[in-house]
């Protein structure tokens, strides 16, 4: 009687390729170790018995111990899961990544699916922040999905070290601080978290800053070494002033420069200011009175600090 011992993410019809060359050894297999079924599940570390020379297919079994193989196919495949709670976010990753962990605060129940073999993994979110980590315990071909589900809100979540690709908000969350780090990636899902007060961009690379619009509650936006054009700051900057109603006062930390010059624009033959260049909207957004009466708009671009009360400081 000879003894198999699986090896991870193997399933029966592995190990039956694996010893007979075919998976009609699955018969045999069950004959010698009574407690299997189909519809159960192998574990790395598991023995199991079979019979001694019993081969049907012997240019197979050759074909895998000639080139080191161990069938396991059984890695590709995700089973699937359900939660109580409703999905609110999902995050692709590279299908290379093998752990993952991001930081969280918050109050309330969520629901993690890793997007692997591993089960649900529930976390009561708390105020003190706590770092949620996780090593995947199989192998896709496609982007990996992050799901989270649960009824939360949050307080602080960092989500750089996740290394997203793509990141689903799929019903407006509440999110009082947002922080992603040196990532590549479209942020049209932050218009979803509307309740945002401080956002952490630095060393973002991302196609417009527009979606950060609809969050009027910002009050304070650090997009320090993002690989931004300057045409897309200035859009941003335009965008602000001609959607400045309902607006709190924000503090702004910029190193790629808007156009222009710090100065107040033009205006037309109605006196109404027409700006040219992104400077000019700083401008508009620092002196406005009545667009800086709860606080002064703060804007500090490359060193150079721009405000209601200071004008300029270098």
């Amino acid at each position: 009687m000879g003894k198999y011992i699986v090896t991870t993410g193997q399933n029966l019809f592995d190990v039956a390729l694996h010893i007979y060359g075919s998976i009609e050894g699955i018969i045999d297999l069950m004959m010698n170790n009574p407690d299997l079924s189909l519809a159960g599940t192998l574990k790395a570390g598991d023995e199991l018995s079979y019979s001694d020379g019993y081969v049907i297919d012997a240019g197979v079994v050759a074909y895998y111990k000639a080139n080191h193989i161990i069938p396991a196919n059984g890695e590709r495949r995700v089973y699937y899961k359900t939660s109580s709670y409703p999905l609110l976010v999902e995050v692709l990753i590279e299908n290379t990544e093998t752990n993952v962990s991001f930081r969280i605060s918050g109050n309330g129940n969520m629901e993690i699916d890793w997007g692997d073999n591993s089960g649900m993994e529930p976390v009561s979110l708390e105020y003190k922040s706590r770092d949620i980590y996780h090593a995947f315990d199989n192998t896709i071909p496609d982007k990996r999905k992050i799901r989270l589900y649960g009824d939360f809100s949050i307080y602080e979540i960092n989500l750089s070290s996740l290394n997203a690709r793509d990141i689903h908000v799929f019903r407006p969350v509440y999110c009082e601080k947002l922080v992603l780090n040196s990532l590549s990636i479209d942020i049209l899902f932050i218009a979803l978290f509307p309740d945002l007060l401080k956002l952490d961009l630095q060393g973002i690379r991302t196609e417009t800053l527009l979606p950060l619009i609809e969050c009027r509650n910002l009050m304070e936006i650090n997009l320090s070494g993002a690989k931004l054009k300057t045409e897309q700051v200035d859009e941003y900057l335009f965008t602000l002033v001609q959607k400045h109603y309902g607006r709190r006062s924000c503090r702004v930390t910029l190193t790629s420069e808007p156009s222009g010059e710090y100065r107040e624009p033009g205006r037309d033959e109605n006196s109404k200011y027409v700006i040219t260049s992104g400077m000019e909207a700083v401008w508009l957004l620092c002196n406005e009175p009545s667009w800086n009466e709860g606080g002064s708009w703060n804007f500090n671009i490359n060193g150079k600090t721009y405000t209601a009360e200071h004008g300029q400081d270098n």
